[in-house]
């Protein structure tokens, strides 16, 4: 899905000229030896492309901590915490707010302490559903993200790769006559 328009033409175009450089700059390599043009074309696009696939690396490496940070699975609750409470209603209302945090967290139907001391297990609402739904959706659309994002990176490495062995592939067929060439099609010509 595109979400900038302007953005993506702008990194498509830019990806596109940087590939093409390196795929020139490699058979301008292979096909005249080394020189200060063809050296500069492949450091500079070898370094765009290596920016573009770090950029990708690092967006994933940043979802996947987040996603790793929060879904980590949330402590049990310490009845020891509940006894310093004065009223049970008070009791049962914080047991049963920490049982839908959990809940709405983790999906785990965790156990609360009603008014007479109770242990039970906690029933959601609607409204609990319905943002645990939301909770669900926003780690699938983080998971998503992040998986497109290391398949950008390796996009760049395994595009980079190929730019410079068809570069070299492509030299093979650019290289200079050779004096010796040269000689023989002047003395066959006359």
């Amino acid at each position: 899905m595109i979400e900038n328009l302007v953005d993506f033409v702008l990194n498509v175009a830019a990806g596109a000229v940087a590939l093409v450089c390196l795929f020139d700059g490699t058979r301008r390599l292979g096909a005249y030896g080394v020189h200060r043009k063809a050296l500069f074309l492949i450091l500079l696009s070898a370094s765009v492309c290596a920016l573009f696939g770090g950029f990708a690396y690092q967006r994933y490496a940043d979802l996947r901590t987040t996603l790793l940070v929060n879904q980590q699975k949330p402590a049990k609750a310490q009845g020891a915490a509940w006894s310093r409470v004065a009223s049970p209603e008070k009791k049962e209302q914080l047991s049963q707010a920490s049982a839908r945090q959990n809940f709405r967290a983790a999906g785990t139907l965790g156990p609360y302490i009603d008014r007479n001391g109770e242990t039970r297990t906690f029933a959601p609402s609607q409204e609990d559903l319905a943002a645990r739904e939301r909770v669900v959706a926003y780690y699938s659309r983080t998971e998503f993200a992040a998986r497109s994002s290391l398949a950008e990176a390796l996009l760049w490495l395994i595009a980079g790769i190929i730019s410079v062995l068809l570069g070299f592939a492509m030299s093979l067929d650019n290289k200079p006559p050779t004096r010796a060439g040269q000689g023989e099609a002047i003395s066959s010509g006359s």
